[in-house]
Formats: structure tokens, C-alpha cells, sequence
């Protein structure tokens, strides 16, 4: 019952007696309530002790036991807060009971009431780098004008992923301050993750107890009662206390000092909220290392004589590394004692192995890879342990929460489960709303992956797949409303992200290209799949086009003809095809673009697709103009037009008349290109179809110029300009802008036009486009000559 007679002559005597008095009056108090129904014997009988120690207990000569107090109260009706007002001073009364020996035993040695000295910190790691800003934060503990409440003992949470240098970082500091903490230093490793039990915060006070003189049989069994005696002992002392692999606020905070002069620094892979919360602990959220630091702490492993052996594969590993710090120094130790070259041998061996992982293997658990991951992902509860997983079947940088609902099959974005993973540390939500994992965990996700139902990760993908699908076409819907689209505008079923304007469908595809392109190539290679990989490619081919991204285009669409091909899908693969010929035209690759053209011409014609040809005449029109051979092209546009006048279809015809008269224009018929480009103007005009305004209002502005008339010009190029910028059609912009400037210099504005072709030039430059050249040339001419003076500058 943990009873024990109360010492005279000590300062916890008062204590006691103050208990007594306490106990007594609820005594008093429950037998005027209970009238003769509350008899002593009685009341000791129920609480299974003797009569004597009952009076024992209220006469203050013996503290009861933690479980006979609380019957005691029990049994008087003391309940709620005069129950914890009781309970807490019974602790105190203990605490100080317990520490009356230890101050007598170290007088001796001491000064009156000194306790011993601790050193228990490990070794830190030999080779440290970086954290420099995070060292910064943890020194911040040490000062007490920064403390927001004075008389606190300082406590710091270091948290992140597993391997990410959590203890290297909490050691590092330790050993740097320990001068600072003359009293002691202690350390306890709460086995909060891995295959041995999680330590229970009693045996961590029994440890520290005994550190700091308590001897074994006075440490109390009773947690909170060993808690009280941890404080009581640190009180007005200068102690670092090193919680090391915690896996809750609950079994840390027993642990915690609370009188300032004292520091706690906890380290954990999950997120230890309710300390930040209720004790205000500092949080310090480590993510993998930068780029500079990682190859510097290869370096320092393996030496700078081996790295600058083998520089670029240096750089690959520590990208395949993911700059994880313990898989750099567990990649370092492989080819520690290895000839030199042997760097290079284990890029190669990492990028063929179908289990990279295995390589990041040592027999030392704590510092295996997969065993490390694999203590935090057992701990997850099932659903975010299958959402976890099924991060493996995302092949993209990031992820979005709309996206997990759609990979998983919910409505709605499943804010909780990622909540729990990252707070597990196994996602990182890097900003609001998207998330991502270093590369080593999505492998590992990928492992899980493989390891379990095939049908699991088919239905997976799949689901993902859809999802972007949907919301491509969604986004490429609201980028060109005017474009009729069979079964209507698109229409979302599940979860999606806020898609509902031209602004917000660009953003959508900004954030989202990489992986999109990602989950094409992913398509591509799954049997079954490939149609996403075309649909995706058609769903994106306008927002590559406006933003100007050639490479990219052109890389997309060899994958969506790829994946047609696979499919044996011959309409598929003729649409690819001819997308794929525009982009090259772009890229300057002509003579490949007529190839792949005239080959998709001769398999629309064998499929009977009259729409699939007239828009191969299209490209042909495109592809001849860009090269400066109207006079091929011109055929070409007059078949497509005329094909346009047999289907009686608006846009069509309308692009049939745009192709015909800016072929008109390039062969300096500049009033038969108005002609056309009038009836145009109208048509798309009455469509709402701006990007054909656009664009036929650029022709017009070139017919005027070449006619002679600037000021005409100048009003066209202003209103395709401006409808280029809504669009956001880079390319398109950085060409009105240069005929605008041309038309100005024109008419003697030369700083006008210098500025126009500065903006033009900084945007083909932007876009890495060739057609920067000219603009450039144009600016040198200009500067060989003084601007004309404002008064003689013609108005329009």
C-alpha cells in the first residue's frame, strides 16, 4: 500500500499534518451528511486496512498509499476538483518525504540538499552539416528574456520523417550546451518506433530517479507520483533532459521539467501537437537536407579526394538518396573502403535494382531503411495506411487533397487521413493543400504496393487516372468555352479542386503539368490504360500551346502517339500524330513535322475521316507559313476551307477563311486578306471565340501594316494583344508586341517601339524561342540612332 511512517523534524511534517487536518474535516463533513451510516470501523473495513492505520492516516503519523487515498475519498464523497486539490497535496507530502534521505545522504559530501550529477548523452554523430537556422531556434531556449513565460522550464520538439537526422540534430546541440547545464545531462531512448516494446514513462523516471541519487526501493511505482519527485529534484537546478524516439505527448509528459533553469529537447517522427499546445513547446519540423549540405556530407564521409573523382555521380546518388541523411551515410559506407569509381558503381546498382531499398540495407535495424519507414507505417490506423500506400500508384511530384479522394474513391478530400500521415511525418504538406514524399518513402510506398493485391494498385491507378482526367477536361473546357464538346461541358463527379473560371483552370494546369506528364508515361506502360495517356495529352495541348511550352508539348504528344500505338488505335494515333507534327513545327523541326503530316494525311484518308483531314490541311497550312512558303501552304487552306463550306460548321468555316487570308496576306494580297479575315472576325465574334479573334485580328494588323496604313494597325495589334494576355498565350503576346512596336516606329514613336520590343524580347527569351533573334536585331538598329523628339512624333 506504499505506507510508510512520516519523518519528524522536516518540512514536510507541516505538509503531512496539513493533510491530516484535510482528511479529518471531510470526515467531519460526511459523517454530518451520512449521520451514524458512517462508522470508522466500517470505513476501514471497506477500505481494507486496519482501524489503527484509519486513524493513523487522519492523526497524520502515515500517509496512505495512492490507491487507498483515493478510496478513502471515495468513500467520503470528495469528488471532482476538492478530490485533485487532495490528491496533489497527498503527492506533494510523498514527494517530499522521498527526498528527505537523499539530502541527508549527499550533506555529507555537498552542500545541504544536493543531489548527484548526470552525464548520460551518447555520442553524437562525428560528421554534422547544415541545420544552422534550426541550431539558431534551439539556442533560443537558452535565453530567458526570449521566454513568453518566465519561470518555465524550456522545451523543444524536433520532429520529421525517419532518417532525416532528428537525434543527430537534438545530440549535436546537446553537446555543444552541455557546459550550460552544470547539474547534469539526461538522456533516455523511449523506443517509440521500432520492434522493441515502447518504453513506458514509468520505467524512464525509474532511470532519471536513479540518476540523481534516488535510491531503487524509494522510487515510487505510482507514474505521478514519480513525476512530482522528477520536478521536485530539478527544481532550481540546470539539468538538459535528451527524449529521444518519442511516440506521444503522453509519454513524454511525465517527463518534462517545469522550473526554468532546466530544458527538455523530444525528438519524434510524429507530430507531438498537445505538447506545442499545453506546454508550449518549441516546434522544430526537419525536412531532408539541401542539396549543398547533402553532397558536403558525403563528402566529409567519404572524402573530398573520392567525390571529386566522380562529380556527377556524386550529384546522382545524392539525388537518389532523396538527401536523406541516413541514407547518404549509409550510401557513404558502402563505398567507404571501396576502390575509387566505386560511386559510380552504386548509382548504376541503384537505378537497375527492382528493390533499391535492399541497398540502403544494413543488419542493424535502427539504421535499416525499410525497417526504419516500417516502424512508422505500422503504427497508422488502416485507412491511412492504405491511402499510404496507395501513394505509390501517384508517379508525380506532388499531390493535391482532391486528388488522394479521387485515388482512393471518396467524395471528399480525406483531410484526416492526411492529417494522420503527416503528422506521422510520411507526407509533407509543403503548401496549403498539396503534399508530397521524398523519393526513398514513395519507393517504400511502392513496395507496400507490390507486396499486396495486384488489384489494389490497378484499381488505384485507374481511379487516379480518372480523376485527372476529369478535371483536365474540366480546366481545357474553361480555357476555350466557345469549342463545342460532345455530351456537353464536362461535369465532375467526385472531388475536385476549385476549377470554374479561365484563371482558375490555368493555375490548375500550372500546378498539375508535371504530373500529369507523369501519369501519361504510367498509362502508357500499363496494359489497358494507354487511352488516358491520349486523352490527357488532348486535355492538356491547348495550355501548352498558350504558355509557350514547345519541349514539353512535343514530349507529350510522342507519348499519347506511343500509347495509341500500343493500343493499336489508329484514329488515336492519326490525332496524336498530327499533334505531335504541330509541336515540332515549333521546335524548328520541319522537315519531320511534313513527314509525320503527310502519313497522318494518308490514314485519315484510309480511316474515312474527313474531319481528321481537314484538320491535317490545317497543320500543313501552319507548318509551310512558319517556314516562309505561303505559296505551298495556300493549297492547302483553300481545301480546308472548302471542306469547312460542305459541313456548314461556324468554327470551321471560320478557320478555314483565317488560314486562307493570312495566306494572302504572306503573298502581299493584303486587300483580298481583309476580305477574308472580315468574314472571320464575324463569325468568331458571334461564337465568343476569342482565341480566333485573337488571332485574325493579328493578320488584320499585319494587312494594314502592309498596306500602308499603321494607325489602322496599331488598333487591331492593341485588341489582340490584349486578348492574347486574357488567354495567357505567351507566344502570341510576344509577337503582337513586336508588331505593335513595329507599327509605332513606324509612324517615328521610337521609344515606344523600343519599349514594345523590349517587352517582346523579354518574353520570347523567357520561352528560350528563337524568335528572339530578330527582336534583338531590331533594338541594336534602333539604338544606332537618337529617338525623334516628342513634338514631331505623328498621331495615329
Amino acid at each position: 500500500m506504499n505506507e510508510a511512517p512520516w519523518p519528524p523534524g522536516h518540512d514536510g511534517e507541516a505538509l503531512g499534518q496539513r493533510l491530516a487536518v484535510e482528511l479529518t474535516r471531510a470526515v467531519v463533513r460526511a459523517e454530518k451528511r451520512f449521520g451514524r451510516a458512517l462508522d470508522r470501523r466500517e470505513l476501514a473495513r471497506r477500505l481494507n486496512v486496519s482501524a489503527s492505520s484509519l486513524y493513523a492516516y487522519l492523526n497524520g503519523t502515515t500517509l496512505p498509499g495512492t490507491g487507498v487515498f483515493d478510496a478513502l475519498l471515495a468513500a467520503l464523497g470528495v469528488d471532482g476538483p476538492e478530490a485533485g486539490r487532495l490528491a496533489t497535496l497527498r503527492d506533494e507530502v510523498d514527494a517530499a518525504r522521498r527526498l528527505r534521505p537523499i539530502a541527508a545522504r549527499g550533506s555529507a559530501r555537498r552542500s545541504p540538499g544536493s543531489v548527484a550529477v548526470p552525464r548520460h548523452l551518447p555520442l553524437s554523430h562525428p560528421v554534422f552539416v547544415a541545420r544552422d537556422a534550426e541550431l539558431v531556434r534551439l539556442d533560443a531556449l537558452l535565453d530567458p528574456s526570449a521566454d513568453s513565460a518566465p519561470g518555465r522550464a524550456g522545451v523543444a520538439v524536433v520532429e520529421g520523417t525517419g532518417g532525416v537526422g532528428k537525434t543527430a540534430l537534438a545530440l549535436h546541440w546537446a553537446h555543444r550546451t552541455q557546459h550550460l547545464f552544470p547539474d547534469g545531462q539526461l538522456y533516455v531512448n523511449l523506443r517509440g518506433f521500432g520492434d522493441e516494446a515502447v518504453m513506458d514513462p514509468g520505467e524512464a523516471l525509474h532511470g532519471f530517479l536513479q540518476a540523481l541519487g534516488v535510491t531503487p526501493a524509494a522510487v515510487p511505482t505510482d507514474t505521478a507520483v514519480a513525476s512530482g519527485l522528477l520536478r521536485t529534484l530539478l527544481t532550481g537546478r540546470r539539468v538538459l533532459l535528451v527524449l529521444d524516439n518519442a511516440r506521444s505527448t503522453d509519454q513524454v509528459r511525465p517527463l518534462l521539467p517545469t522550473d526554468a533553469g532546466s530544458v527538455a529537447v523530444v525528438t519524434s517522427r510524429n507530430r507531438l501537437d498537445g505538447l506545442v499546445i499545453r506546454e508550449g513547446a518549441l516546434r522544430i519540423a526537419l525536412d531532408v537536407l539541401p542539396r549543398y549540405a547533402a553532397r558536403t556530407l558525403l563528402e566529409r564521409q567519404m572524402g573530398a579526394e573520392r567525390i571529386a573523382l566522380e562529380p556527377r555521380e556524386v550529384d546522382e546518388l545524392v539525388d537518389l538518396c532523396a538527401r536523406l541523411p541516413l541514407a547518404l551515410s549509409v550510401a557513404a559506407a558502402r563505398t567507404a573502403t571501396a576502390p575509387a569509381g566505386s560511386v559510380g558503381a552504386l548509382v548504376r546498382e541503384l537505378r537497375r535494382a527492382r528493390a533499391p531499398l535492399d541497398l540502403f540495407g544494413v543488419q542493424d535495424a535502427d539504421v535499416d531503411l525499410r525497417t526504419v519507414f516500417h516502424g512508422s507505417y505500422t503504427l497508422l490506423p488502416a485507412p491511412a495506411a492504405r491511402l499510404f500506400r496507395l501513394l505509390g500508384c501517384h508517379p508525380g511530384p506532388e499531390i493535391d487533397a482532391a486528388a488522394c479522394a479521387g485515388l482512393i474513391g471518396d467524395a471528399d478530400p480525406p483531410l484526416a487521413l492526411l492529417d494522420t500521415l503527416t503528422a506521422a511525418h510520411l507526407v509533407r504538406q509543403h503548401t496549403p493543400g498539396r503534399y508530397t514524399l521524398h523519393d526513398l518513402l514513395r519507393l517504400y510506398a511502392v513496395e507496400l504496393l507490390d507486396g499486396g493485391s495486384p488489384q489494389e494498385r490497378r484499381d488505384g491507378t485507374e481511379r487516379l487516372l480518372r480523376h485527372y482526367l476529369d478535371n483536365a477536361r474540366l480546366a481545357d473546357h474553361h480555357l476555350e468555352p466557345w469549342r463545342p464538346t460532345p455530351g456537353g461541358a464536362p461535369r465532375i463527379t467526385g472531388a475536385q479542386p476549385p476549377i470554374g473560371d479561365h484563371a482558375s483552370a490555368t493555375g490548375w494546369f500550372e500546378s498539375e503539368l508535371s504530373s500529369l506528364q507523369a501519369l501519361m508515361v504510367q498509362a502508357t506502360a500499363t496494359p489497358g490504360l494507354e487511352p488516358y495517356a491520349w486523352r490527357l495529352a488532348d486535355a492538356c495541348a491547348l495550355h501548352l500551346r498558350r504558355s509557350g511550352r514547345r519541349a514539353q508539348r512535343a514530349a507529350v504528344h510522342a507519348l499519347a502517339r506511343d500509347a495509341a500505338d500500343r493500343a493499336g488505335d489508329r484514329a488515336a494515333h492519326a490525332t496524336a500524330t498530327r499533334r505531335l507534327a504541330d509541336a515540332l513545327s515549333r521546335l524548328g523541326r520541319t522537315g519531320e513535322a511534313l513527314d509525320l503530316l503527310y502519313a497522318t494525311l494518308r490514314a485519315c484518308r484510309a480511316l474515312g475521316d474527313a474531319e481528321g483531314v481537314r484538320a491535317v490541311r490545317l497543320s500543313l497550312v501552319r507548318v509551310y507559313s512558319s517556314c516562309g512558303d505561303p505559296r505551298r501552304a495556300m493549297p492547302h487552306a483553300r481545301l480546308a476551307l472548302a471542306m469547312a463550306e460542305r459541313t456548314e460548321d461556324p468554327v470551321a468555316l471560320a478557320d478555314g477563311l483565317t488560314s486562307v487570308a493570312q495566306q494572302w496576306e504572306r503573298l502581299g494580297e493584303h486587300t483580298v486578306a481583309l476580305d477574308h479575315a472580315h468574314r472571320a472576325l464575324e463569325l468568331y465574334t458571334r461564337l465568343g471565340h476569342l482565341d480566333g479573334q485573337a488571332g485574325i485580328l493579328f493578320g488584320m494588323g499585319r494587312a494594314e501594316q502592309g498596306l500602308g496604313r499603321p494607325a489602322a494597325a496599331i488598333g487591331h495589334y492593341e485588341v489582340s494583344l490584349d486578348l492574347d494576355r486574357a488567354l495567357g498565350d505567351r507566344f502570341r503576346e510576344a509577337h503582337a508586341l513586336e508588331h505593335l512596336g513595329d507599327a509605332h516606329a513606324t509612324l517615328g514613336r521610337g521609344e515606344v517601339a523600343r519599349a514594345l520590343w523590349e517587352e517582346a524580347l523579354a518574353l520570347f527569351e523567357d520561352l528560350h524561342h528563337p524568335d528572339a533573334e530578330p527582336v534583338r536585331g531590331k533594338l541594336c538598329a534602333a539604338a544606332d540612332y537618337p529617338p525623334v523628339p516628342a513634338s514631331s512624333q505623328l498621331s495615329p
